[in-house]
């Protein structure tokens, strides 16, 4: 049992808004000993165990099954979890079987979860699925979580085949993200080409992540103004962020993916449809000196002509741990506080939610305003305090971060919150405990 979820002190007497957050701080921390404990010493908390109090909505099993945590679902069937319950998420709410822990889905089925489309999709049950479809035809488009259909779920070319011969929507997009199947799938490229090949529409995203050459040399013949998209903007937004956000990373552009994911082949042929302010930011990303050096002498003033979508790859830099190019593009005139929208996370704000203390430390040397606020509202040190509960990046400081933060300057919460290395350091700054 975690200190943080020591809960052997607790009375029947207590009141049910601690026992309900010590219950959430449990069942965050996959501590299914201290949530046992908690059920055995409040009945009325057992009452409500299928009360949606986590993220997105989520009643606990659900959270549990998601996380593959066959211990904890034990522990939350044993006092009463309903298996059917799901998520209140308003695009679609998703279940105990909705998750990618397929032996924990069969477990929970033989413990009597029921099996809809979309999970039969995902666990290849062609034959459950069959007879859904004889029953019900229209199944095959129906909505589930997230707003998603049955194609976006299904793992198997048989399965992908199936629902498409009995009438899905091969482009069919979900509610909450604005995705189609192949779009969900460019982390699994055996789907997301079989998908291709069936009539799915491409991307010039989807042709980088599958490194098809052909493919984005047929994208960019027919629109060179592809090369301009961006994960976040036009095509690529949602109400609750496109799919691509999560799969290849918000604000995203797919001249420096292809070079990220190290397609040279693709890369080369993007940049002889690039701009000059291009080519310059990818040499700048890629911390090539000399490349940037020329690039600055043969055009005067191009960094000051800069969007602030194209200085917004300062802060890119700063979340993949890119010290070197950081650098660079300070020393080159690129704004500490550049991103592209005033909603949007600045460098400094994304080197401290991966508690990246070297990053931390050089934009701070570069004037990095540590009050500046992110779409959330928060601060840099809000970031490194989130980042150190729900990121958690083994190779990160986040006290170190925290403690970088505070020297400059930065306002203290009221309440210590963050890991336990960060709480002391803020508690240590004068937070309260």
């Amino acid at each position: 049992m975690t200190e943080t979820n020591n809960n052997s002190n607790i009375s029947m007497n207590e009141p049910d808004t601690k026992a309900i957050e010590q219950f959430q701080q449990a069942v965050n921390g996959n501590d299914a000993e201290a949530v046992e404990l908690l059920l055995q010493s409040h009945p009325s908390l057992a009452a409500q165990i299928d009360e949606p109090w986590f993220v997105f909505d989520t009643p606990a099993i659900v959270i549990a099954a998601n996380r593959g945590s066959r211990e904890m679902v034990d522990v939350l069937l044993r006092y009463g979890a309903d298996i059917h319950v799901k998520s209140s998420w308003w695009a679609g709410g998703f279940g105990v079987l909705h998750h990618d822990h397929h032996d924990l889905s069969r477990y929970l089925i033989e413990r009597g979860a029921h099996v809809d489309p979309h999970a039969a999709a995902a666990l290849g049950m062609l034959d459950v699925l069959r007879r859904m479809v004889e029953e019900e035809p229209d199944i095959v488009n129906q909505r589930g979580p997230d707003g998603q259909v049955p194609l976006h779920f299904a793992t198997s070319p048989e399965v992908v085949d199936f629902l498409l011969d009995h009438g899905a929507h091969i482009d069919t997009r979900d509610i909450d993200h604005n995705s189609t199947p192949a779009q969900y799938a460019v982390n699994d490229p055996d789907k997301c080409r079989h998908l291709i090949k069936r009539g799915a529409r491409t991307d010039i995203f989807m042709a980088c992540k599958l490194g098809d050459l052909e493919l984005v040399r047929t994208i960019l013949k027919e629109n060179p103004k592809a090369l301009q998209a961006e994960v976040g903007e036009g095509d690529f937004t949602a109400a609750g962020e496109h799919i691509y956000a999560y799969h290849i990373g918000s604000g995203a552009k797919p001249l420096f993916l292809a070079d990220r994911l190290g397609h040279a082949a693709i890369t080369e042929l993007m940049l002889s449809y690039s701009s000059v302010e291009q080519k310059l930011l990818l040499a700048s990303m890629r911390a090539d000196t000399e490349t940037v050096r020329r690039l600055l002498r043969e055009h005067p003033g191009i960094v000051q002509a800069l969007q602030p979508e194209d200085q917004s790859v300062l802060a890119d830099a700063a979340g993949e741990h890119r010290a070197e190019a950081v650098r660079l593009m300070l020393e080159i005139g690129i704004p500490a506080d550049a991103r592209r929208n005033d909603r949007a996370m600045t460098a400094l704000h994304r080197a401290a939610v991966q508690g990246d203390a070297a990053i931390v430390r050089l934009l701070l040397e570069h004037g990095a305003s540590v009050d500046i606020l992110n779409e959330f509202g928060g601060t840099p040190l809000n970031s490194c305090i989130w980042g150190s509960l729900h990121i958690q990046n083994p190779g990160g400081d986040y006290a170190a971060v925290a403690e970088s933060l505070i020297q400059a300057g930065t306002k203290l919460p009221q309440q210590a919150t963050g890991s336990e290395s960060v709480k002391k350091v803020l508690i240590r700054h004068g937070a309260s405990m």
